[in-house]
């Protein structure tokens, strides 16, 4: 029987090695402790073990390396990333590089993230551009980058950047990668720079994006058309779309996505839906592991509870696979809830044995109080 490997374990371990002193390593324990509640807030301020103001100073002003916690996370993602591929027989399997934004609203006055809160697509806030790497049953969120507003770097460009950050051993897969955007991501610069870098790619479309001989995508009738884009004469694409099912009420919509491949109507379509597993990512990360939930003032604080965010759904990702035998199959959604409470006792779990002494102590000294009274 092959011996289980405990990524999850390894990956917390190098995870503290991001903390020279020992007091900042509780520090650390008592935030992924939290965020391992898997309530979608942080709670903080519930916490016994460590004061709010404590966690304050920890996230804010306390002298830890976020690098060394990114790089931790990367390279654990990335050895992961090499076992499944060594222990698969067969046909190389499908990588799939997914873009997207997902917008965190907020409100009133964030004076220490200047240029960060901004206002896109009706969302006030910070908007967070992340790549996600999809292969068989694995998830891996690589990276992600922040939105400065107009006049900086686009969302396009900043997704264009993530995937040229890719390390070269996935990249130069380019026969099985398969890069999957929406139609935020369209744009010229963005597409010509994706089959630059020799990957293939599905994207949605506008349905009024015009094509060299000044046709609308949308008086096409027939699907696997080849065409070529205003502003791309020289990029070869093929055409598809989907129907999205009614609302009450309502009629179909009609999406229309581009492939770089030429495929099936049937086979262009179902690569095109698996672009949505990045949003059921943003949907875990923000109601299980709180990232859409921070309350920091400073642009270092915001970034280290994002990246901790991050590393407890790494955490929990991989303690999944651990639990799952190879001659099994894998669910690729398991219950996090669940999951992050496996995950939480067995690494953490003196973060919750130290709360519950805590509250113990409270419990006895109102019933010795009641009892003295009674007396």
């Amino acid at each position: 029987m092959k011996q289980k490997i405990d990524r999850a374990g390894q990956l917390y371990s190098d995870l503290l090695t991001a903390c020279c002193r020992k007091q900042h390593r509780d520090n650390m324990q008592v935030v992924l402790s939290c965020f391992l509640e898997a309530l979608g807030q942080s709670r903080f301020h519930a916490s016994t073990a460590k004061s709010p103001g404590a966690i304050s100073r920890f996230l804010n002003h306390q002298n830890w390396s976020l690098r060394t916690l990114i790089r931790a996370m990367r390279q654990h993602a990335l050895s992961t990333f090499r076992a499944y591929l060594r222990g698969r027989r067969g046909r190389p399997p499908l990588i799939e590089v997914i873009v997207d934004t997902t917008s965190i609203a907020k409100e009133g006055v964030f004076a220490e993230l200047d240029g960060w809160i901004h206002t896109l697509n009706n969302v006030r806030g910070l908007h967070v551009v992340m790549l996600y790497v999809c292969c068989g049953e694995l998830r891996l969120p690589w990276g992600f980058k922040i939105w400065r507003g107009k006049g900086t770097p686009s969302p396009t460009d900043l997704a264009l950047r993530l995937v040229r950050q890719l390390p070269p051993e996935v990249r130069a897969r380019t026969k099985h990668v398969h890069l999957l955007a929406d139609a935020g991501f369209s744009s010229q610069a963005f597409m010509r720079g994706v089959r630059t870098l020799g990957l293939n790619f599905t994207i949605g479309m506008r349905a009024d994006r015009r094509t060299t001989e000044g046709q609308h995508l949308k008086e096409i009738t027939s699907q696997q058309h080849p065409v070529t884009l205003s502003g791309l004469p020289d990029l070869q694409l093929w055409l598809y779309w989907i129907w999205l099912p009614a609302k009450k009420g309502e009629t179909r919509e009609q999406r229309f996505l581009v492939s770089s491949r030429q495929r099936t109507p049937q086979t262009a379509k179902q690569t095109g839906r698996r672009r949505w597993k990045i949003e059921a990512l943003f949907k875990t990360l923000k109601s299980r592991f709180a990232f859409g939930k921070f309350g920091q003032k400073t642009k270092l604080a915001v970034l280290r509870y994002l990246c901790l965010s991050l590393a407890c759904f790494f955490l929990c990702h991989f303690e999944h696979l651990d639990q799952t035998a190879q001659d099994q199959e894998v669910s690729s959604w398991p219950d996090w809830g669940a999951l992050a409470g496996q995950v939480r006792m067995r690494l953490v779990g003196w973060v919750q044995l130290f709360e519950l002494e805590r509250e113990e102590e409270r419990i006895l000294a109102v019933w010795n109080g009641y009892l003295h009274h009674v007396a």
